[in-house]
């Protein structure tokens, strides 16, 4: 066996050869990973002027799950813990929880103390306070100091970034790789080097089972040997697996980082080649504000062309102010094995997977299909793994559902977190599937009328949100642990099935209302996100983008009254009236209100012209119409009901009167028991947040 190499890499912070010289540069990212209690420490020089005027510390840090995770140093002065009263959270980071929130990555500053730093060397620290039982520490990605007016103090060349291209594996010997995956596979773990509790599950049954995951996501040397030391290996075994990861073949695409979030959408990536989409755009992708999103909807200006429901508006290139998870997060916590023990083992969603256990009924694992489907050039994709895939999605919920969190269980914040865990077990091996046997560029072999090229099996990620998994509100166990994680998470694994599989062919095959999106549930969380966050965010800017892409989705061939909801459905996919409900008012702050005419009125064309190519009998056999119910315009109620809210509201924020006045008589004819005059007279005023019009009779 050959002597362990430690590439630069595997140094993280900084170092000073000589304490006369300049400060080599700071290498980042910094790592601060390891045990409690560990530190890392970068050495910057300071002008007089500078040291003695006030200064802020500006960072940009990964991985802050919890307040008091870590804690800076400036030289030998007083730890500072970081947590939201201690520093200043940036952006829509603050808004979204900030330390602990829904953003895995942060921008914050934090006061230098006055005397804290000197003219010549200064030294800053970071440390790792104390874990949470999972977690080994976090990363900081940028950082500089800014001077009262914003100045940068550090130049450009006062950092080095680090290059995974460059890295090495400790071992390159062929003796040591093949040991490291043994004890990927097989060497057993413990919860913690703090818990002894020996673990049932291996590396490969959290991760992909292969460990491309870790390669894929350039998760570096040391981070691996820290992970595998904190679950009760060696440094020497961690340094093997790190070396097998090294080794595995092909090359890591460039996004590919554990702080950016897989598939983050954002321009250029279809233009990509499909191995680097799981990459995503980056982080630096995510929009600083939601209204940002119009210029990339509406290239040319806001135009009826851009939205209309013929066209396909990529929701992979369409850039969001949210943070998708990070692959951090999608790793499950608590792997079924460990959280059900038996029950998961002989259950048939797992012997569908890994053809472990003693169920029955399955068809062969998953994994032995998906390789017969490459074998033939995919072209058995949909009856050979797509059909099994299904039944293995099936096979979760029929093993998941009886242990959802009840009026006992849901007290429990290790109970949530199971069921959390085992959601986010299935998603990762769906990822390590469709990864590992490059079945993402295949997309058309499902669904030939599909209008995306590349896409997954089914909605695994809608399924996996918190709402789905019916985790009580305010114990979901993610991060701080209240409402707003309920919110956000629900809401970005909804944005995350947009992205994946939506459901985006002509057919209408293997869509309702339900499936692949509920698009009720997904309106809401969108409201949720806005309404139930401190500050209130918009999110027009989303909604606008899920509208659009609702109404495309439902532009199929098949009509109104199609079984489930599978078709042009404006109650449903293509709901308009969520434009000015009540609840998504807010969402509109930032958009001005010329911009939001046209936005509304661009929808509301595209949509008419739909909507008016079906008889009457397609609304009213299954389509959603009916010549006795009651219409007193509800916005949550019938689609007759949304329509008679919706009218006189658009209208009045500008849209072409003769277009409204048009659908109003239309409706008529659809809605016969109702006096649609009413609509096209009624007038509106503001009332609080939203407007109120005289057509109302709720």
């Amino acid at each position: 066996m050959e002597s362990p190499e430690f590439p630069s890499e595997e140094v993280p912070g900084d170092f000073r050869e000589d304490a006369g010289e300049l400060a080599a540069p700071i290498r980042l990212p910094i790592e601060v990973l390891g045990r409690e209690g560990l530190t890392q420490t970068v050495t910057f020089d300071l002008t007089s002027q500078d040291a003695q005027q006030p200064l802020r510390l500006w960072m940009q840090v990964h991985n802050l799950t919890y307040a008091d995770k870590g804690s800076i140093r400036f030289n030998t002065g007083t730890w500072v813990n970081l947590n939201n009263t201690t520093v200043t959270v940036e952006g829509l980071g603050k808004n979204y929880g900030g330390i602990g929130g829904g953003f895995a990555t942060l921008k914050l500053n934090v006061n230098v103390p006055t005397g804290a730093l000197v003219t010549g060397t200064n030294q800053l620290t970071f440390r790792f306070n104390t874990t949470d039982g999972r977690s080994i520490g976090y990363r900081v990605l940028k950082l500089n100091l800014l001077r009262a007016d914003g100045s940068r103090v550090l130049p450009d060349s006062s950092f080095q970034v680090d290059n995974p291209t460059n890295w090495k594996a400790p071992y390159t010997d062929a003796a040591s790789i093949a040991e490291g995956e043994k004890l990927w596979r097989t060497r057993q773990l413990v919860r913690s080097y703090k818990d002894s509790t020996v673990l049932r599950a291996r590396c490969m049954d959290c991760h992909a089972q292969d460990g491309r995951d870790l390669k894929y996501f350039n998760y570096s040397n040391y981070s691996i040997v820290e992970r595998s030391k904190f679950h009760g290996l060696t440094e020497t075994e961690g340094n093997k697996i790190a070396s097998y990861i090294r080794s595995l073949p092909g090359s890591a695409p460039t996004m590919g980082r554990p702080w950016n979030p897989p598939y983050q959408p954002g321009p250029g990536l279809d233009s990509k080649p499909v191995a680097e989409w799981s990459a995503g755009a980056g982080i630096d992708a995510v929009l600083e504000k939601d209204r940002d999103i119009l210029k990339y909807i509406f290239p040319s200006g806001i135009t009826k062309a851009a939205v209309a429901t013929t066209a396909n508006l990529s929701a992979r290139e369409m850039p969001i102010a949210l943070q998708l998870p990070d692959w951090n997060h999608w790793l499950p916590g608590i792997h079924p094995k460990d959280a059900w023990g038996d029950a998961f083992i002989n259950h048939k969603v797992n012997k569908a997977y890994a053809g472990e256990g003693t169920a029955t009924g399955t068809s062969a694992p998953i994994r032995e299909l998906a390789a017969k489907v490459k074998a033939a050039g995919y072209t058995t994709y949909k009856n050979e793994l797509n059909i099994p895939h299904s039944s293995w999605n099936q096979y979760l919920y029929e093993f998941i559902s009886p242990r959802y969190p009840n009026a006992t269980t849901g007290l429990d914040i290790n109970y949530s977190r199971k069921v959390y865990a085992t959601g986010l077990w299935h998603l990762v091996k769906t990822w390590e599937i469709m990864q590992e046997f490059g079945l993402e560029g295949y997309q058309r072999q499902l669904f030939p009328t599909s209008r995306d090229a590349r896409g997954w099996m089914k909605n695994n990620s809608f399924d996996t949100s918190p709402h789905m998994l019916k985790l009580p509100k305010n114990n979901t166990g993610i991060n701080d642990n209240n409402a707003l994680m309920f919110n956000y998470f629900s809401t970005v694994w909804y944005q995350l099935t947009l992205i994946l599989f939506n459901g985006n062919h002509t057919d209408g095959a293997e869509r309702n209302a339900q499936r692949p999106i509920d698009w009720g549930y997904s309106y809401s969380f969108i409201k949720n996100i806005q309404a139930g966050t401190p500050g209130k965010p918009p999110a027009s800017g989303l909604l606008t983008l899920w509208v659009t892409k609702g109404m495309q989705i439902a532009n199929n061939t098949l009509k109104p009254n199609a079984p489930n909801s599978a078709g042009w459905c404006p109650l449903y996919a293509a709901d308009l009236s969520r434009l000015v409900a009540p609840d998504y008012m807010t969402g509109w702050v930032d958009i001005t209100p010329q911009e939001r005419k046209a936005i509304m009125e661009a929808l509301l064309t595209t949509w008419w012209e739909k909507t008016r190519q079906y008889a009457k009998e397609d609304w009213w056999n299954g389509g959603g119409a009916s010549t006795t119910e009651t219409i007193n315009g509800f916005y949550d109620g019938t689609l007759g009901n949304r329509l008679w809210f919706m009218l006189p509201q658009f209208k009045y924020h500008g849209v072409n009167p003769t277009l409204v006045d048009e659908i109003a008589t239309w409706a008529q004819t659809i809605w016969t028991q109702a006096d649609w005059n009413i609509v096209k007279k009624a007038t509106c005023a503001p009332a609080g947040t939203f407007v109120r019009c005289s057509s109302e009779k709720f």
